[in-house]
């Protein structure tokens, strides 16, 4: 039991938990209720001609999407693995208390979970992929793994480059959905015999690029603040993350010009929807993202210490999670408008 727990641990599995629910919330939040919106929209304007109530479906069945899901949070539990397996010294000095590795597991069954949950990933995506004929998206998969693994080794040692890289893979977290199911469906569509009728999928794309852009931006920030809070033993091991080469302060104002341009991003998004009466929405939005990323600004400011950086880092990680849910409002306009 407590190799278990060591394990679930190490794996991070609150966050494994998280980007799983990002998925499904991007298919079930996003693009169903997308789906079912274009479909009421062809039988109003087409009555005599659809006979079919649920012509845009999904393209990828509910088990090879599950399979697709699963890669990718194996993907990041691998990612999590070699991440604590290359940090095992500087760990020992900026959170001794929580390490894993050494400390229930041992290094060598640490590396073979690594490659073994790393190799059932890229075969799962490769399997799904084949099945729908985009193989070549499996080759995603396989540069995540292995940009995860150069991230650990070297990448996280040098300045902002670390930070970009771990942003840019959780941005692919939601893209990846609609990468797989918008590219189905658009050549489904192109074969179907309908009216003139535009069926605007760039509305789609332009939702799943929004949050994948904004899971960028509040990760970016994330990864700058987790580097403040291990300064100390990043410093000892040579490391030349932001922090250290260009101190507290500096990094504190372009964490505080990162969450601006966050807000004002969302500011911009919320113009439209003040313009358009989506009271639900530019409700949800300022009360659960807007107003904690104020908040997050003033806690950046204040802190004075690595330590101090801890409660930030969590607003960072809810503010993620709001983020997320947001896709229950989503469903319920697309739904409550078809």
């Amino acid at each position: 039991m407590n190799k278990l727990f060591s394990f679930s641990k190490l794996i991070r599995l609150p966050n494994l938990l998280i980007i799983a629910l990002a998925q499904y919330a991007m298919r079930w939040g996003v693009i169903y209720p997308m789906y079912e919106f274009i479909n009421r929209q062809l039988i109003h304007n087409f009555p005599d001609k659809i006979t079919n109530p649920r012509i845009m479906k999904f393209q990828v069945s509910e088990f090879q999407f599950f399979l697709l899901s699963l890669a990718t949070v194996m993907i990041a539990a691998a990612g999590y693995i070699i991440n604590d397996y290359f940090d095992v010294k500087i760990d020992r000095i900026n959170k001794p208390g929580q390490m894993v590795i050494d400390n229930g597991i041992k290094r060598r069954e640490a590396m073979l979970a690594h490659l073994v949950i790393s190799g059932i990933a890229i075969a799962l995506a490769f399997f799904v992929s084949y099945r729908l004929e985009l193989w070549h998206y499996s080759l995603i998969y396989a540069a995540c793994a292995a940009g995860l693994w150069f991230y650990s080794t070297e990448f996280k040692k040098q300045f902002l480059t670390g930070n970009v890289m771990i942003a840019l893979f959780v941005a692919l977290t939601p893209f990846i959905v609609g990468l797989y199911e918008l590219h189905l469906t658009v050549i489904k569509y192109r074969v179907l015999t309908l009216p003139p009728f535009e069926v605007n999928f760039k509305v789609m794309f332009d939702f799943i690029m929004g949050f994948s852009a904004l899971a960028f931006l509040i990760n970016l920030i994330r990864e700058i603040i987790k580097d403040i809070s291990d300064m100390e033993g990043d410093r000892e091991f040579g490391c030349r993350t932001l922090p250290i080469t260009l101190g507290i302060e500096t990094s504190k104002n372009i964490i505080s010009v990162l969450i601006v341009l966050l807000m004002f991003v969302i500011g911009y998004i919320q113009e439209g929807q003040f313009d358009s009466s989506a009271k639900i929405s530019f409700t949800y939005l300022l009360l659960f993202v807007q107003l904690p990323l104020a908040l997050l600004i003033y806690l950046v400011q204040k802190a004075r210490t690595p330590v101090e950086f801890k409660t930030p880092d969590l607003l960072s990680k809810l503010v993620m999670l709001t983020g997320v849910l947001y896709t229950l409002v989503i469903y319920y306009s697309f739904m409550h408008h078809a």
